[in-house]
Parts: structure tokens; C-alpha cells; sequence
């Protein structure tokens, strides 16, 4: 089974909140029983959010932290460009998110997240809260 991680499901993750149980159950499984994937954009925003609420060194660090989980991180072509921009035009999500979303349909994938701009957007979900 693949899954696509978030940025809320990373943040829960990092800072131990509510859900990060859940993350921690597929950390553990990725690479056995299922396949992690998380888009660069997404890292990117993981990136900033936790520089502007903790500054550039903490960012570094989740970082550096991400990177070492068996993820597999996908970049963005024409198709997810495009498929993300589609979703964006069509549904009152950020952008980020529609590269999730674009991200779930290419690597035909459940979406992990507690954020609920993705309802009725995408179809397979995992809910960490």
C-alpha cells in the first residue's frame, strides 16, 4: 500500500502532537507492509513553517530528521504541475496540498493528514486525528 505524507502529518510527527502515533506506526512499517512518499514541495513547506516558528537551524534539523526515513520523495513534472494546478483551480485548498493530492493520484496512493481541506478533494485517507 503506498502512502503520501503530508505536512501536518510530518509536523505531528516532529513535534509529538496529537497523531503521531499513527505517523509512527507507518514509519515503522515503510519499506515491509506499505511505501511512504512525500512530494519536495511538501518537505519545502514542512521547511518553512518550523523556520518561522522556531528559526533556519530548527528547520535544518526536521529537516535532516525527514530525510532519513525510508520516504521516498518525489520532485514535480509537467503532470503533477498540472494535475495540482487542476486541483487547485477546482477545490479551496493551498497549493502545497494540491501537490499531495497530485502526489496520491500519480503513486495511486491513501493521502496522511488531520487536515480537513482535504475532504471531499481526494477519496483515500488516512485520518491521524
Amino acid at each position: 500500500m503506498n502512502y503520501i505524507l503530508d505536512t501536518f502529518a510530518v509536523l505531528a510527527y516532529l513535534g509529538n502532537e496529537e497523531g503521531a502515533d499513527k505517523v509512527e506506526v507507518l514509519l515503522e512499517k515503510a519499506g515491509e507492509e506499505v511505501k511512504l512518499f512525500m512530494n519536495y514541495v511538501n518537505l519545502g513547506e514542512v521547511y518553512y513553517i518550523i523556520a518561522r516558528e522556531f528559526g533556519v537551524a530548527k528547520a535544518n534539523e526536521a529537516v535532516a530528521i525527514v530525510k532519513r526515513w525510508n520516504v521516498e520523495f518525489t520532485g514535480v513534472n509537467e503532470s503533477i504541475a498540472l494535475t495540482a494546478a487542476r486541483i487547485k483551480a477546482m477545490h479551496s485548498l493551498s497549493y502545497a496540498d494540491a501537490f499531495v493530492v497530485a502526489t496520491a493520484i500519480d503513486r495511486k496512493g491513501v493521502i496522511v493528514t488531520g487536515d480537513k481541506e482535504f475532504e471531499g478533494v481526494y477519496p483515500e485517507i488516512l485520518w491521524i486525528r
